[in-house]
This record gives structure tokens, sequence and C-alpha cells, in this order.
């Protein structure tokens, strides 16, 4: 990327990228499992579920600037495979990206070493992780791992607040509610960890500028 720019890998659902809270330059693909479960890739980043769309949404509220090149690793729902998942951290580590959003979580199973080599694969490379959490569940990955900034979510902090503590396997807490969406009450929109995680992805991607 050129000086002052920044490149932001967003490994979720997909991105819509004519809607109204992302609009700007927008690259990516889609990673998928074919019938012999060998993981293929295409250029279809669109986005069935919306979740990815919400994320890059709040990113584009504070980094009007940036790309966002997006890894689609779910189809038409929010469960996904360990395996794409890692793929899809190399695959951002591998475009360049200089932070990589991770608002997923997938419990400690197998394939867990997968995401774990990604992650510190992805590290290597230059790029710095940053993934969704949940209180109540200290070994989610992979925001648990060892130099991926974990979030959880924290509605009691003002919009453009990051909190981060020492102690925890979370280190960051941040505002979980989305942008809003004209006629569309903020209850029933998309919020939680994930937009978290996103705010906090802004706020280290700003920091790089």
């Amino acid at each position: 990327m050129p000086p002052g720019e920044i490149l932001i890998g967003i490994v979720d659902t997909g991105i819509n990228p004519w809607h109204s809270h992302v609009r700007g330059r927008v690259l990516g693909c889609r990673l998928y499992l074919d019938g012999v479960g060998k993981i293929r890739e295409d250029g279809d980043f669109s986005d069935p579920v919306g979740h990815g769309t919400a994320v890059a949404g709040v990113l584009r509220q504070t980094l009007p600037a940036a790309t966002f090149f997006a890894v689609r690793v779910f189809e038409n729902e929010l469960s996904t495979y360990p395996s794409l998942v890692a793929r899809g951290i190399l695959r951002a580590a591998a475009e360049g990206c200089d932070v990589i959003n991770l608002s997923l979580a997938l419990p400690p199973a197998k394939g867990a070493e997968l995401i774990s080599q990604a992650c510190v694969a992805a590290r290597k490379a230059g790029s710095t992780l940053v993934a969704a959490g949940h209180p109540e569940h200290q070994d989610l990955l992979p925001a648990c791992l060892p130099g991926v900034y974990g979030v959880v979510s924290d509605d009691g902090l003002e919009e453009d607040e990051i909190y981060v503590q020492a102690a925890g396997p979370y280190s960051c807490r941040a505002r979980g509610t989305p942008r809003k969406l004209d006629n569309i009450p903020p209850g029933v929109n998309l919020w939680g960890h994930s937009l978290a995680c996103a705010r906090v992805t802004a706020h280290v991607a700003q920091s790089m500028l």
C-alpha cells in the first residue's frame, strides 16, 4: 500500500461493498470446501448474512480511506470450519493486510492448531490480529491466542472509547453497538462482541496512519 494508506483484512461472511455504510475500495475472495473437502477460492465475497457488512460499516466510519480485503469463510449461516478460518487468516496476511479483523470465535477443538499456526504466520508476515471473545468463555479462538488482541463488548464505554487491561485472555473492551440504520431500532440490528472487535481494529489501524 502507498504511504499513508492502510489495508484491513476482514475474515467474515463477506462484504456488500455497495452498502451505504461501506462504500469505498473493497477487494476480496471467498474460501469454501468443495465436494471432497478441499479448500477452494473464488472471487465471490458477497455477503449473504450481513454480519461482515456490519463489521465493515463500523470500520469505515473511522477509516474512510482504508482499503478492505474481505475473506469470506461462511456460506448462508454463521457456521464455518477451523480450516477455512485458518486459511482465511493466511490469505489476508498474504495479501499484505496491516490489520486482520476476526469478528468470529471458535471453541478449542479439532483444528485449533491450524488456527494457532496461521496466527503465528500472519504475525510474522507483519499483520496485526484482532479477534472477538466472550467473557463467559475464556478459551475462544483465535482471541485467546498469544499476540492476538482479544476483544469483548462493554456498552458502558463511549462509542470511540477503547479500554485495555493487563490481565485476562481478552485484553480489550469496546462498545458493541452498530452504526445506526434508518428505520431499524438498535436492539434489532447486529450488536455485541463482533462489533466491539471492529472498533478495536479501527483503533489499531488508525494508530498506524
